[in-house]
Formats: C-alpha cells, sequence, structure tokens
C-alpha cells in the first residue's frame, strides 16, 4: 500500500501547473510526479495522493483506488527483495522495510574516491582546473585510494636533513620548459602502478631511467624495473604498501636495477625475486635472457626554492618529488591544480583524509585565467595516460602547493659518458 503524504507535504507548492520535470517527490528509491502532465490516461509515474490533493478528487473512503503493497526496493529501474545486496558506488546496500509502507535501500556509509557532488563542487567553482570522473576509480573508497594508490612515505627528519645542492645561477630561465622537448625520445613515458602502493618504486626508476638516457646522450635508453625494487628490496620496504625513497635510492647504488623488459610489471608484491647474486653487472631475467644492471650515485636534495627546482630541470633533467595527496586530486582531469580546502574545511575527518605520494617534476610553464597569471610545474604521474591530462598533471608553481617543492631530489647515473 501506496498512501501517504507525497504531493500534500510536497514545498514551496504542491502540485505544479502543466509539465515540470522537476515537480517530484521521493518515493521507494525514486520519485513520483505532481505535475498536471500526470492528469492523462497513463499516471502510473504521479504520486499516489496526486488526484487527491492535485484535482481534488475525493474517494469514498478517502483512499485512492488500485493501489497495491510492493515489499521491494526499487534501484534504478529494476525492484530487489527484502535482504538483496547491491553496491551502489563504493557502498554496500541492503534493500530492508523501513516503514509499513516504506522500502528502501540502507547503504553503508563509506566515503567514495568519486564523489560526483565534489566533482561537480570542483566544475562550478571554476577554481582554475577541471574535475571528472575515473571508471578505474568508481567503487572504490577514499581509504583504499589512499591505501594502493599512492604508497611513499614522507622522508624522515635525517633524509629531509640531506645537504642541499645549489646550481649557480648562469642567466634567465625561460618561462616555460619541457624535458620531453629537449631530451627528445629519452624521458620516460607514462605508467601505471595500479592497484599497488608502489610511487616509490615508479618514481625511482623512471627519474634514474631519465637520467641514465640523458647523461649517455641517448646512447642508453632504457626502462628500468619497478618490480625489480618491489619483489627484490624487503628490508625496510613493504612493496606493494609502501616504501622510503632514501632507501630506493640505495638499493639502486649498491646492488642495481634490470629493465622492465627482463622483468616486467605484474603489480603483486608476492611476485617471487628471481634474481641470484651472480655475476656483479649482470643479472640472468625470468624468460633465461641476460640483461645488464644498471647504478647511481648517491642522489642528491635539490634546494625547495622555485629557481633552484627550475635550474636544476632544465640543465640535468626531470626531478623526483615528493608531495602531499587529498581527497580532490584522484578526480584532477585538466588545468593547473591546487588542493581545494574550502570544499573539505567543515566535513569529518574521514572526507580529509591526507597520505603521500611520489612524482616527476619534468617542466614547467605558466598561463593566464581569468586575467590572473598563473605559474605550474609539469609532474608525470604513475596512474596510467587515461588520468589527468594523458597521464601528466600541472600544479601551482613557487607556493609548495600540498608540500611539492618541500623534498625534490636528483641523481647522476652511472654511464661511460661524462657528466653533462
Amino acid at each position: 500500500d501506496l498512501r501517504g503524504n507525497y504531493c500534500r507535504n510536497r514545498r514551496p507548492q504542491q502540485c505544479c501547473p502543466h509539465r515540470d520535470d522537476t515537480c517530484t517527490v521521493p518515493i521507494l528509491g525514486t520519485v513520483c510526479y505532481c505535475d498536471m502532465f500526470c492528469d492523462r490516461t497513463n499516471n502510473a509515474d504521479c504520486c499516489p495522493d496526486f488526484e487527491e490533493v492535485c484535482l481534488g478528487v475525493i474517494f469514498p473512503t478517502g483512499i485512492p483506488p488500485q493501489l497495491i503493497i510492493r515489499k521491494q526496493c526499487l534501484y534504478q529501474g529494476k525492484y530487489y527483495d527484502v535482504g538483496h545486496v547491491i553496491k551502489i558506488n563504493c557502498n554496500k546496500c541492503t534493500c530492508q522495510q523501513k516503514e509499513a509502507a516504506e522500502f528502501d535501500f540502507v547503504c553503508e556509509q563509506n566515503v567514495c574516491l568519486v564523489r560526483p557532488e565534489l566533482i561537480t563542487a570542483i566544475n562550478d567553482a571554476r577554481q582554475g582546473w577541471r574535475a571528472s570522473n575515473y571508471s578505474f576509480f568508481y567503487g572504490k573508497t577514499l581509504e583504499e585510494g589512499m591505501k594502493h594508490r599512492l604508497g611513499t612515505f614522507k622522508p624522515s627528519r635525517t633524509v629531509m636533513d640531506m645537504t642541499e645542492i645549489h646550481q649557480i645561477p648562469n642567466g634567465p630561465l625561460p618561462p616555460a620548459f619541457d624535458s620531453r622537448q629537449k631530451w627528445r625520445n629519452m624521458i620516460t613515458p607514462i605508467r601505471d602502478q595500479g592497484d599497488c602502493a608502489s610511487s616509490w618504486a615508479f618514481s625511482t626508476t623512471a627519474l634514474a631511467s631519465d637520467r641514465l638516457a640523458i647523461e649517455s646522450l641517448g646512447m642508453e635508453r632504457k626502462e628500468l624495473s619497478p618490480q625489480h625494487l618491489i619483489s627484490c628490496q624487503k628490508r625496510g620496504q613493504r612493496a606493494c604498501s609502501g616504501g622510503h625513497l632514501d632507501k630506493a635510492w640505495y638499493f639502486l647504488r649498491k646492488k642495481g636495477i634490470t629493465t622492465g623488459n627482463c622483468f616486467p610489471y605484474t603489480g603483486r608484491e608476492d611476485t617471487r625475486c628471481p634474481f641470484n647474486n651472480g655475476v656483479k653487472g649482470k643479472v640472468r631475467c625470468p624468460s633465461g635472457a641476460q640483461d645488464e644492471l644498471y647504478y647511481n650515485t648517491p642522489p642528491y636534495r635539490v634546494g625547495p626554492k622555485e629557481e633552484e627546482i627550475m635550474r636544476e630541470i632544465y640543465f640535468n633533467g626531470p626531478v623526483q618529488a615528493t608531495y602531499r595527496v587529498n581527497s580532490d586530486f584522484f578526480l584532477y582531469k585538466s588545468g593547473v591544480y591546487h588542493h581545494v580546502e574550502s570544499l573539505v574545511a567543515n566535513l569529518p575527518q574521514s572526507f580529509r583524509q591526507q597520505d603521500w605520494h611520489s612524482v616527476r617534476i619534468i617542466g614547467w610553464g605558466e598561463e593566464t585565467v581569468d586575467g590572473k597569471r598563473i605559474k605550474y610545474w609539469v609532474c608525470a604521474n604513475s596512474w596510467g595516460d587515461e588520468w589527468g591530462e594523458d597521464g601528466y598533471f600541472r600544479i601551482v608553481k613557487g607556493q609548495d602547493e600540498c608540500d611539492i617543492e618541500m623534498f625534490v631530489v636528483g641523481v647522476w647515473a652511472h654511464t661511460e659518458m661524462p657528466h653533462l
């Protein structure tokens, strides 16, 4: 029995003249209508009290005829029995009887990684960047995103105290620069870490690959293997649950690392390390082929000033940066990103989770938005090329946005070529 006060309790007006698709009232997980378009032969989508309230029809018993009891929940045009469980975004929802004649889904209250209302709020606020829904994030909780899609531990105080290398000023720098243009075909393309918290391994091997190619003048263009680090570096690291950048660089310096062709990425921490100690500088790949090991010097910290980072990139190539990720970053699609704190400031802590990530900064630029000049870094992420601007993102430069300028490192590769 669907009796009840639907149109009667609707505000600001009970009934709407003509056709009005917004003249609705919630009912059984969907909506019913109180507009005059309902006054037609087929009025199955009108509210049960439409004729009585909007047309003034008086029924002998005060109850409209032909009402039926449907002990099911309705979601997206389909009915479900009581007790049936479905998943709506990241929450499990169970069909339950809420009142004598009311059946609806009762859902978990997890904060989802993809929140349509946040996407709309960001885009409506015209913040200088656009947000989007990503199918590979949909259905995950924000906690799962933070746990599985990042993976770099915040540098310790000891690591933060590394001696900084200061570039000697040598003339003005251009307002825009892109490593992909200066060192064509030498910059590692966008890769996808998947649901493995291994940005520590991806950013490290990508930077090592970039510097190896640049310092060898393109003679050594290798895509080094993040799986080698994930599977073989167990001391102090947590594989697909996160890792320390300083320990990753120590491994490359002491043990060396092979290529992705030799040891491809699986995204699994239970993938066994296939290498024995063997001959220094060589490994036997899982395929049976032999491959080289590649090494680097200890990393050096670049000063946290905008111009010092720019000079390092301009003269030596991309750098590795650690930064703090907020919930809105997962939704970034285009533009110059900055965290929109005002949209989450008054929400519970579960909406304001943060964690650490690492990427490469490969260049910079500037653009004018609503008459205001905005400077930005160009960064390479490790979430595949369907995310962001073909896998890259731009973020505000010179303001240490999300601490991206706080801890930046470079490295020299061991090559047969002299340092440039």
